[in-house]
Protein backbone atom coordinates (compact mmCIF):
# COMPACT_ATOMS: atom_id res chain seq x y z
CA UNK A 1 0.00 0.00 0.00
CA UNK A 2 0.67 3.58 -0.44
CA UNK A 3 0.09 7.09 1.26
CA UNK A 4 -1.66 7.64 -2.04
CA UNK A 5 -4.15 4.86 -0.81
CA UNK A 6 -5.19 6.96 2.27
CA UNK A 7 -8.49 8.44 0.36
CA UNK A 8 -9.68 12.17 1.42
CA UNK A 9 -7.51 13.24 3.34
CA UNK A 10 -5.74 15.88 1.29
CA UNK A 11 -4.51 18.39 4.17
CA UNK A 12 -3.81 15.56 6.32
CA UNK A 13 -1.45 14.49 3.99
CA UNK A 14 -0.30 17.66 2.82
CA UNK A 15 0.57 18.83 6.32
CA UNK A 16 2.63 15.26 7.11
CA UNK A 17 4.40 15.73 3.58
CA UNK A 18 5.45 19.80 4.37
CA UNK A 19 7.12 18.11 7.88
CA UNK A 20 9.19 15.66 6.24
CA UNK A 21 10.20 17.43 3.20
CA UNK A 22 11.47 20.13 5.61
CA UNK A 23 13.34 17.38 7.65
CA UNK A 24 11.36 18.62 10.36
CA UNK A 25 8.99 15.68 11.60
CA UNK A 26 7.44 16.24 15.13
CA UNK A 27 8.19 12.86 17.71
CA UNK A 28 4.24 13.38 18.51
CA UNK A 29 1.32 13.76 16.43
CA UNK A 30 -2.85 13.72 16.99
CA UNK A 31 -4.38 12.35 14.17
CA UNK A 32 -8.59 13.53 15.35
CA UNK A 33 -11.47 13.24 13.58
CA UNK A 34 -14.72 11.30 13.22
CA UNK A 35 -14.32 7.41 13.62
CA UNK A 36 -13.80 5.09 9.83
CA UNK A 37 -12.22 8.20 8.06
CA UNK A 38 -8.62 6.74 7.40
CA UNK A 39 -6.98 7.72 10.52
CA UNK A 40 -5.47 4.37 11.34
CA UNK A 41 -5.11 3.67 7.68
CA UNK A 42 -2.84 6.81 7.08
CA UNK A 43 -0.99 6.37 10.38
CA UNK A 44 0.43 2.93 9.26
CA UNK A 45 1.05 4.18 6.11
CA UNK A 46 2.82 7.11 8.18
CA UNK A 47 4.93 4.83 10.10
CA UNK A 48 6.15 2.62 7.18
CA UNK A 49 7.55 5.53 5.37
CA UNK A 50 9.58 6.74 8.21
CA UNK A 51 11.17 3.01 8.72
CA UNK A 52 11.01 2.39 4.64
CA UNK A 53 14.94 1.10 4.54
CA UNK A 54 14.81 3.19 0.74
CA UNK A 55 12.18 5.84 0.62
CA UNK A 56 11.36 7.59 -3.09
CA UNK A 57 10.30 10.58 -3.69
CA UNK A 58 7.55 10.83 -6.26
CA UNK A 59 6.99 13.40 -9.11
CA UNK A 60 3.02 13.60 -9.65
CA UNK A 61 1.31 15.55 -12.31
CA UNK A 62 -2.05 17.50 -11.90
CA UNK A 63 -3.96 14.01 -13.56
CA UNK A 64 -2.38 12.19 -10.54
CA UNK A 65 -2.97 13.90 -7.63
CA UNK A 66 -6.49 14.61 -8.90
CA UNK A 67 -7.51 10.87 -9.36
CA UNK A 68 -5.12 9.53 -6.50
CA UNK A 69 -5.38 12.03 -3.36
CA UNK A 70 -8.89 14.05 -4.21
CA UNK A 71 -10.88 10.49 -4.41
CA UNK A 72 -12.85 10.62 -1.45
CA UNK A 73 -12.93 14.08 -0.88
CA UNK A 74 -15.61 16.46 -0.32
CA UNK A 75 -14.74 19.03 -1.94
CA UNK A 76 -13.99 19.50 -5.60
CA UNK A 77 -10.33 19.43 -6.28
CA UNK A 78 -10.27 23.07 -8.19
CA UNK A 79 -12.62 24.50 -5.58
CA UNK A 80 -10.62 23.42 -2.67
CA UNK A 81 -7.33 25.11 -2.66
CA UNK A 82 -5.97 22.10 -0.93
CA UNK A 83 -3.37 20.37 -3.81
CA UNK A 84 -0.03 19.85 -2.26
CA UNK A 85 2.65 22.61 -2.63
CA UNK A 86 4.62 20.53 -4.50
CA UNK A 87 4.08 18.35 -7.54
CA UNK A 88 6.57 15.53 -5.65
CA UNK A 89 5.74 13.34 -2.63
CA UNK A 90 7.77 11.43 -0.17
CA UNK A 91 6.75 7.85 -0.58
CA UNK A 92 7.81 4.41 1.22
CA UNK A 93 8.83 1.87 -1.72
CA UNK A 94 6.70 -0.98 -0.42
CA UNK A 95 9.17 -3.58 -1.57
CA UNK A 96 12.46 -3.36 1.25
CA UNK A 97 12.14 -5.82 3.92
CA UNK A 98 10.85 -2.99 6.73
CA UNK A 99 8.03 -1.83 4.16
CA UNK A 100 7.05 -5.85 4.39
CA UNK A 101 7.67 -5.93 8.20
CA UNK A 102 5.13 -3.20 8.72
CA UNK A 103 2.63 -4.24 6.36
CA UNK A 104 2.47 -7.73 8.84
CA UNK A 105 2.85 -6.27 11.68
CA UNK A 106 6.14 -8.28 12.65
CA UNK A 107 8.55 -5.14 11.89
CA UNK A 108 10.80 -5.17 15.69
CA UNK A 109 10.31 -1.12 15.68
CA UNK A 110 6.27 -0.38 14.71
CA UNK A 111 4.39 -0.91 17.92
CA UNK A 112 0.39 -0.62 17.87
CA UNK A 113 -1.02 -0.56 21.47
CA UNK A 114 -4.33 -0.85 22.19
CA UNK A 115 -6.23 -2.06 25.49
CA UNK A 116 -6.01 -5.97 24.45
CA UNK A 117 -1.93 -5.32 25.58
CA UNK A 118 -3.58 -5.23 29.14
CA UNK A 119 -4.25 -9.29 29.06
CA UNK A 120 -0.09 -9.57 28.45
CA UNK A 121 1.29 -7.10 31.07
CA UNK A 122 3.65 -7.81 34.34
CA UNK A 123 0.13 -7.06 36.21
CA UNK A 124 -1.54 -9.71 34.45
CA UNK A 125 -5.15 -7.95 33.88
CA UNK A 126 -7.30 -10.86 32.52
CA UNK A 127 -10.63 -8.30 32.85
CA UNK A 128 -11.42 -6.40 30.03
CA UNK A 129 -10.56 -2.67 30.13
CA UNK A 130 -12.57 0.26 29.36
CA UNK A 131 -9.33 2.38 29.97
CA UNK A 132 -5.77 2.13 28.56
CA UNK A 133 -4.08 1.93 31.69
CA UNK A 134 -0.52 3.02 32.93
CA UNK A 135 1.36 -0.12 33.15
CA UNK A 136 0.27 -0.29 29.14
CA UNK A 137 1.62 2.55 28.21
CA UNK A 138 4.77 2.27 30.61
CA UNK A 139 5.71 -1.21 29.01
CA UNK A 140 4.81 -1.17 25.92
CA UNK A 141 5.26 2.21 24.88
CA UNK A 142 7.66 4.28 27.61
CA UNK A 143 10.40 1.23 27.98
CA UNK A 144 10.75 0.34 24.35
CA UNK A 145 10.69 3.85 23.25
CA UNK A 146 14.34 4.06 25.65
CA UNK A 147 15.74 1.70 23.76
CA UNK A 148 17.96 2.08 20.70
CA UNK A 149 15.97 0.91 16.93
CA UNK A 150 16.38 -2.77 16.96
CA UNK A 151 17.13 -1.94 12.88
CA UNK A 152 18.80 1.32 13.09
CA UNK A 153 15.89 3.54 11.28
CA UNK A 154 13.20 4.79 13.89
CA UNK A 155 10.83 3.26 16.59
CA UNK A 156 7.56 4.23 15.90
CA UNK A 157 4.42 3.72 18.59
CA UNK A 158 0.69 3.92 17.05
CA UNK A 159 -2.08 4.41 20.13
CA UNK A 160 -5.23 3.46 19.37
CA UNK A 161 -8.10 5.29 21.00
CA UNK A 162 -5.97 7.28 22.78
CA UNK A 163 -8.33 9.21 24.26
CA UNK A 164 -8.98 6.12 26.64
CA UNK A 165 -6.06 6.47 28.50
CA UNK A 166 -6.09 6.82 32.16
CA UNK A 167 -5.10 10.33 33.84
CA UNK A 168 -1.70 8.61 35.47
CA UNK A 169 -1.05 7.05 32.40
CA UNK A 170 -1.48 10.70 30.11
CA UNK A 171 0.72 11.79 32.87
CA UNK A 172 3.53 9.07 32.37
CA UNK A 173 3.46 9.67 28.75
CA UNK A 174 4.19 13.35 29.18
CA UNK A 175 8.37 13.01 29.99
CA UNK A 176 8.69 10.78 26.70
CA UNK A 177 6.45 13.17 24.38
CA UNK A 178 8.59 16.20 26.66
CA UNK A 179 11.86 14.75 25.90
CA UNK A 180 11.96 11.78 23.12
CA UNK A 181 14.67 9.47 21.93
CA UNK A 182 15.83 10.19 18.72
CA UNK A 183 14.42 8.65 15.92
CA UNK A 184 11.12 7.98 17.94
CA UNK A 185 7.74 8.66 16.93
CA UNK A 186 4.22 8.60 18.58
CA UNK A 187 1.12 8.94 17.10
CA UNK A 188 -2.20 9.34 18.96
CA UNK A 189 -5.72 8.15 16.88
CA UNK A 190 -8.84 9.61 18.56
CA UNK A 191 -12.01 10.23 17.64
CA UNK A 192 -12.59 12.33 21.21
CA UNK A 193 -9.41 14.56 21.61
CA UNK A 194 -10.92 17.16 24.09
CA UNK A 195 -10.22 14.22 26.56
CA UNK A 196 -6.78 14.15 26.04
CA UNK A 197 -4.82 17.12 28.90
CA UNK A 198 -3.91 20.09 27.68
CA UNK A 199 -0.03 19.00 28.34
CA UNK A 200 -0.71 16.29 25.94
CA UNK A 201 -2.28 18.63 23.39
CA UNK A 202 0.79 20.86 23.47
CA UNK A 203 3.15 18.63 23.08
CA UNK A 204 2.08 16.93 19.55
CA UNK A 205 1.23 18.09 16.54
CA UNK A 206 -2.57 17.80 15.86
CA UNK A 207 -3.58 17.02 12.35
CA UNK A 208 -7.48 16.92 11.17
CA UNK A 209 -9.40 13.99 9.48
CA UNK A 210 -11.89 15.23 7.50
CA UNK A 211 -15.23 13.20 6.45
CA UNK A 212 -15.39 11.66 3.36
CA UNK A 213 -17.63 12.09 0.06
CA UNK A 214 -20.78 10.21 0.37
CA UNK A 215 -20.61 8.87 -2.96
CA UNK A 216 -17.00 7.31 -2.31
CA UNK A 217 -18.47 5.58 0.47
CA UNK A 218 -21.40 4.35 -1.36
CA UNK A 219 -19.08 3.38 -4.33
CA UNK A 220 -16.86 1.42 -1.64
CA UNK A 221 -20.00 -0.05 -0.03
CA UNK A 222 -21.56 -1.53 -3.30
CA UNK A 223 -17.56 -3.04 -4.20
CA UNK A 224 -17.98 -4.61 -0.68
CA UNK A 225 -20.99 -6.41 -1.85
CA UNK A 226 -23.26 -4.50 -0.14
CA UNK A 227 -26.92 -3.83 -2.05
CA UNK A 228 -27.50 -0.46 -3.76
CA UNK A 229 -30.42 0.42 -1.73
CA UNK A 230 -28.67 -0.72 1.82
CA UNK A 231 -25.23 1.10 0.47
CA UNK A 232 -27.33 4.24 -0.09
CA UNK A 233 -28.68 4.22 3.29
CA UNK A 234 -25.72 3.50 5.11
CA UNK A 235 -23.31 6.03 2.79
CA UNK A 236 -26.31 8.76 4.03
CA UNK A 237 -26.20 7.44 7.65
CA UNK A 238 -22.47 7.09 8.03
CA UNK A 239 -21.70 10.91 7.05
CA UNK A 240 -18.77 10.48 5.19
CA UNK A 241 -17.73 8.09 8.44
CA UNK A 242 -16.71 4.92 5.84
CA UNK A 243 -15.66 2.69 8.17
CA UNK A 244 -18.70 2.93 10.54
CA UNK A 245 -20.99 2.66 7.29
CA UNK A 246 -18.96 -1.09 6.46
CA UNK A 247 -18.99 -2.11 10.34
CA UNK A 248 -22.16 -1.59 9.87
CA UNK A 249 -23.41 -3.17 7.02
CA UNK A 250 -20.78 -6.23 7.55
CA UNK A 251 -22.37 -6.45 10.95
CA UNK A 252 -25.78 -7.21 9.27
CA UNK A 253 -27.54 -4.48 11.19
CA UNK A 254 -29.85 -3.35 8.55
CA UNK A 255 -32.85 -5.89 8.84
CA UNK A 256 -33.08 -4.27 12.65
CA UNK A 257 -32.81 -0.56 11.50
CA UNK A 258 -35.67 -1.04 9.09
CA UNK A 259 -38.02 -2.60 11.94
CA UNK A 260 -36.59 0.12 14.15
CA UNK A 261 -37.90 2.81 11.50
CA UNK A 262 -41.26 1.10 11.03
CA UNK A 263 -42.26 0.93 14.91
CA UNK A 264 -40.97 4.81 15.02
CA UNK A 265 -43.47 6.12 12.07
CA UNK A 266 -46.20 3.93 14.06
CA UNK A 267 -45.48 4.51 17.44
CA UNK A 268 -48.62 4.39 20.36
CA UNK A 269 -48.19 3.36 23.82
CA UNK A 270 -48.35 -0.13 23.24
CA UNK A 271 -45.75 0.33 20.62
CA UNK A 272 -43.30 2.38 22.84
CA UNK A 273 -42.20 0.03 25.15
CA UNK A 274 -41.64 -2.51 22.62
CA UNK A 275 -39.74 -0.46 20.72
CA UNK A 276 -37.57 0.82 23.37
CA UNK A 277 -36.62 -3.35 24.04
CA UNK A 278 -35.75 -3.49 20.46
CA UNK A 279 -33.41 -0.80 20.83
CA UNK A 280 -31.69 -2.42 24.21
CA UNK A 281 -31.40 -5.77 21.95
CA UNK A 282 -29.92 -4.31 18.80
CA UNK A 283 -27.39 -2.79 20.49
CA UNK A 284 -26.51 -6.24 22.31
CA UNK A 285 -26.64 -7.67 18.61
CA UNK A 286 -24.43 -5.48 17.28
CA UNK A 287 -21.89 -6.46 20.60
CA UNK A 288 -22.71 -9.47 20.18
CA UNK A 289 -20.90 -9.57 16.50
CA UNK A 290 -18.70 -6.76 17.30
CA UNK A 291 -17.03 -8.28 19.77
CA UNK A 292 -16.06 -11.36 17.56
CA UNK A 293 -14.40 -9.01 15.24
CA UNK A 294 -12.35 -7.02 17.89
CA UNK A 295 -11.57 -8.73 21.00
CA UNK A 296 -9.78 -5.92 23.02
CA UNK A 297 -12.78 -4.35 23.37
CA UNK A 298 -14.99 -4.81 26.77
CA UNK A 299 -18.46 -5.89 26.33
CA UNK A 300 -20.03 -3.34 28.23
CA UNK A 301 -17.74 -0.84 25.99
CA UNK A 302 -19.14 -2.86 22.56
CA UNK A 303 -23.15 -2.44 24.26
CA UNK A 304 -22.33 0.97 25.00
CA UNK A 305 -21.06 1.70 20.52
CA UNK A 306 -24.48 -0.09 19.78
CA UNK A 307 -26.27 1.90 22.08
CA UNK A 308 -24.87 4.86 20.68
CA UNK A 309 -25.57 3.82 16.84
CA UNK A 310 -29.47 2.86 17.33
CA UNK A 311 -29.60 6.19 18.58
CA UNK A 312 -27.65 7.51 15.62
CA UNK A 313 -30.36 5.62 13.39
CA UNK A 314 -32.94 7.24 15.54
CA UNK A 315 -31.62 10.91 14.75
CA UNK A 316 -31.04 9.86 11.62
CA UNK A 317 -34.28 9.16 10.66
CA UNK A 318 -35.48 12.41 12.08
CA UNK A 319 -33.04 14.26 10.05
CA UNK A 320 -34.44 12.44 6.79
CA UNK A 321 -38.10 14.01 8.05
CA UNK A 322 -36.63 17.44 8.57
CA UNK A 323 -35.35 16.96 4.84
CA UNK A 324 -38.88 16.05 3.68
CA UNK A 325 -40.78 18.60 5.68
CA UNK A 326 -39.08 21.28 4.63
CA UNK A 327 -39.12 20.18 1.21
CA UNK A 328 -42.51 19.01 0.28
CA UNK A 329 -42.40 19.67 -3.08
CA UNK A 330 -39.57 16.46 -3.37
CA UNK A 331 -37.65 14.17 -1.95
CA UNK A 332 -34.38 15.64 -0.87
CA UNK A 333 -32.56 12.61 1.02
CA UNK A 334 -30.10 10.52 -0.78
CA UNK A 335 -30.91 7.47 0.73
CA UNK A 336 -34.04 6.11 -0.99
CA UNK A 337 -35.11 3.36 1.04
CA UNK A 338 -38.45 3.48 3.38
CA UNK A 339 -39.31 6.40 1.55
CA UNK A 340 -43.05 6.34 2.83
CA UNK A 341 -41.92 5.32 6.21
CA UNK A 342 -39.64 8.55 6.41
CA UNK A 343 -42.93 10.80 4.97
CA UNK A 344 -45.11 9.27 7.51
CA UNK A 345 -43.01 10.40 10.50
CA UNK A 346 -42.71 13.59 8.49
CA UNK A 347 -45.97 14.45 8.52
CA UNK A 348 -46.49 13.31 12.28
CA UNK A 349 -43.59 15.59 13.37
CA UNK A 350 -43.17 18.32 10.80
CA UNK A 351 -39.99 20.27 10.25
CA UNK A 352 -40.02 21.69 14.05
CA UNK A 353 -41.36 18.06 15.44
CA UNK A 354 -38.42 16.48 13.68
CA UNK A 355 -35.94 18.80 14.91
CA UNK A 356 -36.96 18.70 18.29
CA UNK A 357 -36.47 14.94 18.16
CA UNK A 358 -33.13 15.13 17.11
CA UNK A 359 -32.25 17.33 19.93
CA UNK A 360 -33.89 14.71 22.45
CA UNK A 361 -32.06 12.17 20.78
CA UNK A 362 -28.78 13.83 21.08
CA UNK A 363 -29.81 14.41 25.21
CA UNK A 364 -30.41 10.71 25.14
CA UNK A 365 -26.84 10.07 23.92
CA UNK A 366 -25.06 12.59 26.98
CA UNK A 367 -27.59 10.05 29.80
CA UNK A 368 -25.84 6.97 27.86
CA UNK A 369 -22.27 8.45 28.52
CA UNK A 370 -23.16 9.21 32.02
CA UNK A 371 -23.75 5.36 32.65
CA UNK A 372 -27.75 5.93 33.26
CA UNK A 373 -29.12 2.73 33.00
CA UNK A 374 -29.95 2.22 28.97
CA UNK A 375 -33.30 0.18 28.89
CA UNK A 376 -34.90 3.62 31.04
CA UNK A 377 -33.20 6.43 28.61
CA UNK A 378 -34.55 4.52 25.69
CA UNK A 379 -38.21 3.85 27.25
CA UNK A 380 -38.15 7.60 28.13
CA UNK A 381 -37.16 8.82 25.14
CA UNK A 382 -39.76 6.96 23.31
CA UNK A 383 -42.08 8.17 25.63
CA UNK A 384 -40.95 12.00 24.69
CA UNK A 385 -41.38 11.29 21.20
CA UNK A 386 -44.98 9.81 21.85
CA UNK A 387 -45.98 13.16 24.06
CA UNK A 388 -44.94 15.34 21.16
CA UNK A 389 -46.11 13.68 18.64
CA UNK A 390 -49.55 13.51 20.65
CA UNK A 391 -49.26 17.41 21.39
CA UNK A 392 -48.79 18.12 17.61
CA UNK A 393 -52.30 16.40 16.61
CA UNK A 394 -54.24 17.97 19.57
Amino acid sequence: MSILDCKGQVKAIQRLQRARQSARVPHGYIFFGPEGVGKGLLARQWAKLLLCGQPSRRSLSRTDIDADLFQGERIPPEDSGMGLDSKEMDDCCDQCGDCKLVEAVTHPDFHVIDKDLGRFTRKKRNRQLINLPIDVIREYVIEPAGVCPTRGRARVFIIEQAESMSTEAQNALLKTLEEPPLSTFLILISSQPQRFLPTIRSRCQSVRFVPLAREFVQEKLIKAGVSQEEAEYWADFSGGRLGVGMRLARLEMYKRKCIIINKLANLSYAVALELAGDLVESAKYYAQKFLKEHPEYSSSDAERRGQYHCLEILAHAFSQALRMASRPEGWPGYAHDQVETIRKIAARYGALGSSEMIRATCHARGYLGANVNATLIFESLMLEYLAYASASVI
